[in-house]
């Protein structure tokens, strides 16, 4: 795990920009504390910071070239099949200076040029320099568990695995905002790949590669499209049964690869059944205890510590927990500076917090992440199934009923029943891939035609923020039912831009690499080909991942709801965020106002306050997004060093 960056000029005559490119890595010291490398090659410069996890020796320094030095790699990630790999291309004749993972991606480059990645068994996010055909080559692993953004313009294309790193060096562009991008922010809180939050910088989407030679255009394709048919068997009670256990021999396989590492290696644990699955397969292929950690809170709604503790003892972990409390909040201006883009996913404070606890013993951790978004755990995919249903009445009918709902207040706890049928009904007058769309947003478009300033209204006209969820949702390969259009409409978006943006950012903020053995992508594969009736049964999420759990988790376990590391910032609101939210999104200067209606913004706070509705998660976008403009856009000089 790593920090990466680079520089390529449009002239290929001009000498590469070491010094720029050592300044974008130093942006990223947090991400490799183990060293540090430049290497100039003719117009290309690139840089590596280092986290040492596979063969710790200055053989496994970065940038790492083939045999002649005609082709070059600064990779961040792992390849789990390395070994494998590795044994191949040395009875090919390759000759190998370390026993690093990465090393392979020069020497399997040579073989396959850009068709090395299909072979990648991984996450990861990496640039090669092919100084004989001049040609740069980016890539990001299958899930996008790994983020890599890059900018190109007339002058050059730079890329770096944080957008801070992008304007470290000398000569770059000034960070300014993308005004789309904001606005998809202001809907889902967080901004969709390819955008950024930075006019002219890109993210690399998930499965993607970018091809680009000095003068010429660059060309992007994806490289992986997996498809939910044909469909496993599961017709009998014994077909079920064997998918169960097949389920379980694939997670342990997905587990045990992910345990290779020459530090020390543990677990985030939640009360959950992902994560549960996980540490019990970390067990079961381990001698040792393994280690766990969670996160606490003093409200016990939100507070799943003790079935993280329950599944501790099952699996026999050394677990250690760690409680948030409000003065977490004085982490906001750290989080966004590591973050870069506004982020309102508020898990990102715990997730911060676990992080930083994990890695006072460990430098890898395993996590459940995926699970949900192929499982099926959250409840807007049997809402899609059973809004279905809506679509044989009237779409007068339909849409007055939504009307209708609209109008009813936002009270209630996040998960109360009341709530989700408000947002089902609500949206029941939309065609189904826009009423998903709208079941994952903060900031629903009714509201937001309130909200955002004329100005801003008139400048995105024509752009329907639930158009990029709507084309994944259409593209669904193979799928056979609403639930499994949402679930790939989640997999390409939610899923990286904002639990994995969340967990890479806060992980490796403390120079701890996170990997999600859930997100192997031969075990996607096979989990995608799942009947729809093994995800959902009777009512009853994640059917096949509750039957294993049986089988290997406590009961509590087995049988509990979907928490996550929530955080309670409704309760927040009302005490130790009002005060920042007042002297910064209220002031009479504040940078949001160019984006939102202060009239509306104070209305939602005191309706939130008097507690007629609950607009805790607009409120938490919106305050991110004036402390991004405050610390980071302001702030341009710190990240520039100067």
């Amino acid at each position: 795990m790593c920090g990466i960056a680079g520089i390529v000029w449009q002239d290929p005559a001009r000498p590469g920009d070491g010094e720029g490119v050592l300044a974008m890595a130093r942006a990223l010291a947090h991400r490799g504390p183990d060293g540090e490398g430049v290497e100039v090659l003719g117009p290309a410069a690139l840089g590596h910071r280092r986290l040492a996890v596979i063969d710790l020796s200055e053989a496994a320094r970065q940038p790492l070239s083939n045999e002649d030095g005609s082709v070059w790699t600064v990779f961040n990630g792992e390849v789990y099949n390395f070994a494998a790999l590795r044994e191949e291309l040395e009875a090919r004749g390759h000759r190998f200076r370390s026993r690093t993972d990465s090393e392979v991606i020069v020497h399997l480059y040579e073989e396959l040029g850009a068709g090395l990645v299909e072979r990648l068994r991984g996450m990861f996010a990496f640039a090669l320099w092919d100084a004989r055909e001049q040609r740069l080559l980016l890539a990001r692993d299958r899930a996008g568990q790994k983020p890599l953004h890059y900018a190109l313009d007339a002058e050059a294309l730079r890329f770096a695995s944080e957008p801070a790193a992008l304007f470290a060096a000398g000569g770059a562009p000034p960070p300014a905002p993308d005004a789309e991008a904001i606005c998809l922010y202001l809907h889902y809180g967080w901004v969709p790949a390819p955008r950024s939050a930075f006019a002219g910088v890109r993210k690399l989407p998930p499965a993607h590669l970018l091809e680009w030679r000095p003068g010429g255009p660059a060309s992007l394709r994806r490289y992986w499209t997996p498809s939910y048919g044909p469909k496993h068997d599961a017709s009998s009670a014994r077909a079920r049964a064997a998918l169960v256990e097949e389920l379980g021999v694939r997670v342990d396989e997905a587990v045990r690869s992910r345990l290779v590492a020459d530090v020390p290696v543990g677990a985030f644990l939640s009360g959950g059944i992902d994560s549960g699955l996980v540490v019990a397969s970390m067990a079961r292929a381990r001698a040792e205890p393994v280690r766990t950690f969670t996160i606490g809170f003093e409200q016990a709604a939100y507070d799943e510590s003790e079935l993280a503790e329950a599944t501790a003892r099952h699996c026999g972990t050394d677990h250690r927990r760690r409680v948030v409390r409000p003065d977490a909040l004085e982490l906001l201006p750290r989080l966004l500076r590591h973050y870069g883009e506004p982020f309102a996913d508020s898990s990102a404070l715990p997730t911060y917090r676990v992080s930083e606890l994990a890695r006072e013993d460990v430098t890898v951790v395993l996590s459940g992440d995926g699970g949900d978004e192929l499982l099926a755990g959250y409840l807007r995919y049997g809402a899609s199934v059973l809004a279905g249903l809506l679509d044989f009445w009237p779409a007068s009918l339909r849409q007055a009923l939504g009307a209708q709902a609209e109008r009813l207040p936002e009270l209630g706890w996040p998960r109360d029943p009341l709530r989700y049928l408000k947002r089902f009904l609500a949206a029941g007058g939309r065609d189904p891939a826009r009423r998903a769309a709208e079941w994952t947003m903060i900031v629903k478009p009714a509201l937001a035609r309130r909200l955002l300033q004329p100005e801003v209204l008139a400048t995105l006209r024509g752009l329907d923020p639930t158009d990029v969820y709507a084309e994944r949702y259409a593209a669904a390969p193979g799928a056979t039912c609403p639930g499994e259009r949402v679930l790939w409409a989640d997999f390409c978006l939610y899923l990286p831009d904002d639990i994995l943006t969340k967990v890479d950012v806060a992980s490796m903020s403390h120079s701890l690499e996170a990997r999600a053995p859930l997100l192997d992508h031969r075990l996607v594969e096979w989990i995608l080909r799942l009947p729809w009736s093994l995800k959902i049964r009777r009512g009853e999420q994640k059917w096949i991942a509750r039957r294993l759990a049986e089988r290997r988790l406590p009961r509590a376990v087995a049988r509990g709801g979907k928490y996550g590391f929530s955080v309670p910032l409704d309760a927040w609101f009302r005490g130790p965020l009002l005060p920042l939210f007042r002297e910064t999104v209220l002031a009479p200067d504040a940078r949001v106002r160019a984006w939102v209606r202060p009239v509306v913004v104070e209305e939602l706070l005191q309706q939130h306050l008097a507690r007629r509705a609950r607009w805790e998660y607009p409120l938490w976008a919106i305050l991110w997004l004036e402390l991004w403009h405050r610390e980071v856009l302001e702030g341009a000089g710190a990240l520039r060093g100067g």
